[in-house]
């Protein structure tokens, strides 16, 4: 590793990528990546730098390819070869000319993942669901989420704002970008092994141009759904599910106060029922554009829930 930055040292990439090679034998970790990633530029010599979601993409011969996935340390990810495979996780690590993604993802201007700082299993696990989808990594944002006071009073109350006040911070970021229709994931969103239907039905959706302002793409189980066309229904749910859901514009303006509204009121009845984010957007319903598509997209994952300080396993 040092001969290979010696030698980039000295603008012999040859030598360089030589010395790399060597890495094939040896131990590939975080120090080696950190030392060795900024080479990535000056190794493309020209190339255009691509980002994949595809296993089996092969690089044309004006090409440097990374391809995201679920990949660990191993040799192929160093800058030396091509393509190279790395840990979605790593996608902010690069400068690309361009991301390869599904075009059923078209029409979505941002998707917003609330993620606890803590949590970087769930960030990865999210990660990769979204790889699997082939989803355009460039649109991914994960925003912080509040975490609540340390234990003490009021624990439900308390996790329960934070959840309420990490969506609303959500809303605000895509309002403060002018974003169009914007998909917001919680960290523990998992796709069915459905996707490719999925994703059809997301193109079909957004083609379709629905009138609406929120658009569940999971929802509980419990609760009447009343089907509007063969895509999507109407949900009249007194507790849904805040996993994964599709804001318009004019759904994020009134979405925000909804919460917003709701988080006061939580402040001063500690009512974690009514006010939770799940079940306080319901006063939207009425208006008959709060829908969920009829199949679908996903569940929340079983995993520790700092909510309800135990493992979820829901299915819905």
């Amino acid at each position: 590793m040092r001969e290979a930055l010696f030698h980039a040292e000295n603008n012999d990439l040859q030598a360089t990528a030589s010395s790399l090679r060597k890495l094939e034998l040896a131990t590939i970790d975080d120090q080696t990546l950190d030392a060795t990633d900024p080479l990535l530029p000056r190794l493309a010599r020209g190339r255009h730098i691509v980002a994949s979601l595809d296993p089996s993409r092969v690089p044309k011969s004006d090409e440097l390819v990374i391809i995201y996935g679920n990949y660990p340390h191993i040799f192929g990810n160093v800058v030396v070869n091509n393509p190279i495979k790395r840990h979605v996780a790593d996608f902010r690590r690069f400068e690309h000319d361009r991301v390869e993604y599904d075009a059923r993802w078209d029409g979505i201007d941002r998707i917003l993942v609330i993620n606890m700082d803590g949590r970087r299993d769930r960030w990865d696990s999210v990660l990769r669901e979204l790889a699997t989808a082939g989803a355009p990594l460039d649109r991914v944002t994960r925003v912080s989420a509040i975490e609540p006071p340390a234990s003490g009073e009021k624990d439900q109350a308390a996790r329960t704002l934070a959840c309420l006040q990490s969506h609303t911070q959500a809303l605000r970021m895509a309002s403060d970008a002018d974003l169009g229709t914007v998909l917001v994931l919680e960290d523990d969103f998992c796709f069915t092994s459905d996707t490719d239907q999925h994703l059809s039905d997301l193109s079909t959706f957004l083609d379709r141009d629905y009138d609406y302002l929120v658009c569940l793409i999971a929802t509980s189980k419990y609760g009447a759904v009343v089907p509007l066309d063969d895509l999507v229904s109407q949900s009249y749910q007194e507790c849904t599910n805040t996993g994964g859901y599709l804001v318009s514009a004019p759904g994020r303006v009134q979405l925000t106060q909804v919460f917003e509204d709701a988080a006061r009121m939580l402040k001063k009845t500690g009512n974690t029922l009514a006010y939770a984010a799940d079940r306080c957007w319901a006063s939207l319903q009425p208006s008959g554009k709060f829908l969920v598509f009829s199949r679908k997209f996903g569940f929340q994952g079983a995993t520790f829930s700092d909510i309800e300080q135990s493992v979820a396993r829901y299915l819905d």
